[in-house]
């Protein structure tokens, strides 16, 4: 089994990303509540073509070079060097591709306006790229506190440039702005958190070599998978619906990002440290546990709550979104157990393993969604969604066991108890939602939504704890809760005895 201090610094480290990453969404959502209700569908539908072509690109050329330096038993000067000089080419080979392209892709979208729009935004992930390497010297210590300044910093620029020029222009162009803008700033505060001299060389490029093949392979597929139906998608619909399919798929996306992408960040890390199978077993198990436990209640509340969510978020001119949002809510629940192998492949140095996967859901989801789209629209790229997500959970399931011996009866039995809790609360939202339905925006709907919401979240994680002290207190995510609980219990405890202690004196 990993040693408790791995698990606890894995723990603490998880904290720090998912409070960083809560906060910047907290953020998002501020920033996304002020521009629905200044721009239209339209202009978010305009701006989601734009990038969803570069979000393409962005993530075939996408390079793991933390990744690659986390596996070093010593990092050096130029290895950090090497690393900043593939950003760079990275950086210049996003921008140029993203300017080619640009004309005839307004040609093929039968929108001229796309042209420049695509064309500023590639500024983005070209400033992403730029990052300081030499953030990972605290990665590897489980460290996460400057990423969490970094991240928090890049929102608050978007925020306040997306919705200063959004009051002021009533233009698409804002979000184009704080698209650009953020990046900007958190590129700039890297190097002041994480100093690094730049020097240009490809010298230690060997250590980067193998991953960066089977790795950009995978990123190919997946992006082509996370991206395909958004890419024909506006030539079947109008851009209003589209854009509101985009801000259902962003509101949807913002639990994974938020508390599931940090929890797995320390994982590649983890993993690395483990040197038998049985730990890796009992780490993977422990570590889908957490991301099901953690995810589920969340995107089962929104889907069940979806109208009033829409209602109290960007507005009631948005309500078109609602199904989209409980469909693309409950087609998430299929990637969190998928979400584990990405570090897994990682550490133990198979990233081919994680291209089979993709290439396998890439094969239903292909043929899927251009019967759905063509003749469904966006429902049918819903079904293909769903499907391909059954067809990668298989995979998935086959490729771990080869890695690591693990059974699939075992890795099953890691998502039962969750599972059934998440039920559990499906059926109870389900019963009072229609309490909700229809009500106008007003304080009554948010603290109604609220009160719910709460009540839900509340019932699993009683059922989560209740099945944990059935099952024998297993070491998962419930131990470092329970510990937490206790921890705070004591240190209340402690202060209350030195407050009597101060009185009696």
């Amino acid at each position: 089994m990993a040693s408790p201090s791995l698990t606890h610094k894995a723990a603490l480290a998880s904290i720090w990303a998912v409070g960083g990453r809560f906060i910047a969404r907290i953020i998002d959502l501020a920033s996304l509540l002020i521009l629905a209700r200044i721009l239209t569908p339209a202009d978010f539908g305009m701006v989601a073509v734009a990038t969803t072509v570069l979000s393409l690109v962005e993530a075939i050329l996408e390079l793991p070079l933390n990744q690659a330096l986390i596996r070093q038993p010593t990092l050096t000067k130029p290895m950090f060097d090497t690393a900043l000089t593939l950003g760079l080419m990275r950086s210049v080979a996003i921008g140029a591709i993203m300017v080619v392209a640009a004309w005839p892709l307004s040609i093929y979208y039968e929108n001229p306006a796309l042209f420049p729009l695509i064309a500023a935004l590639s500024l983005a992930p070209a400033l992403r790229g730029l990052v300081s390497p030499k953030l990972v010297v605290f990665m590897r210590e489980f460290d996460f506190r400057r990423e969490f300044t970094i991240d928090i910093a890049g929102k608050l620029c978007t925020l306040v440039v997306s919705t200063s020029l959004a009051i002021w222009t009533g233009s698409y162009w804002a979000l184009a702005a704080g698209t650009v803008a953020g990046p900007l700033m958190s590129t700039a505060l890297s190097y002041v958190l994480a100093p690094l001299a730049p020097r240009l060389t490809l010298s230690e490029w060997k250590i980067y070599q193998d991953m960066i093949g089977w790795n950009t392979l995978s990123q190919t597929i997946s992006a082509f998978n996370w991206q395909f139906d958004r890419l024909l998608l506006p030539r079947y619909t109008s851009l209003s619906l589209f854009g509101a399919f985009g801000v259902a798929d962003t509101l949807a996306g913002i639990i994974q990002q938020t508390f599931v992408v940090p929890l797995i960040r320390p994982l590649s890390a983890a993993f690395t440290k483990l040197s038998t199978n049985e730990e890796r077993i009992a780490a993977y198990r422990s570590a889908t546990e957490a991301v099901v436990i953690v995810a589920a209640p969340l995107l089962i509340g929104l889907a069940a709550l979806a109208e009033p969510a829409l209602r109290i978020v960007v507005g009631e001119k948005w309500l078109a979104a609602t199904p989209f949002l409980t469909s693309l809510a409950l087609i998430g629940l299929l990637s969190l157990p998928l979400l584990i192998l990405g570090p897994l492949v990682v550490a133990l140095d198979r990233t081919r393993y994680g291209a089979a996967r993709v290439a396998v859901e890439m094969a239903v989801k292909t043929p899927a969604t251009l019967i759905g789209v063509i003749y469904y629209g966006i429902e049918g790229a819903l079904v293909a969604r769903a499907l391909a997500g059954i067809a990668a959970y298989a995979a998935n399931v086959v490729i771990v066991r080869r890695l690591i011996g693990m059974g699939i009866v075992a890795q099953l039995r890691a998502l039962v108890r969750p599972a059934c809790c998440a039920a559990i609360m499906a059926v109870c939202l389900l019963a009072v939602r229609p309490l909700l339905a229809g009500m106008p925006l007003s304080p009554q709907l948010v603290l109604g939504s609220l009160v719910v919401g709460l009540l839900g979240m509340t019932l699993f994680w009683v059922m989560i704890l209740a099945s944990w002290y059935a099952v024998g207190c297993p070491n998962g995510i419930e131990t470092v809760v329970m510990r937490t609980l206790d921890h705070l219990r004591t240190r209340a405890m402690t202060i209350a005895r030195r407050r009597r202690a101060t009185n009696h004196e």
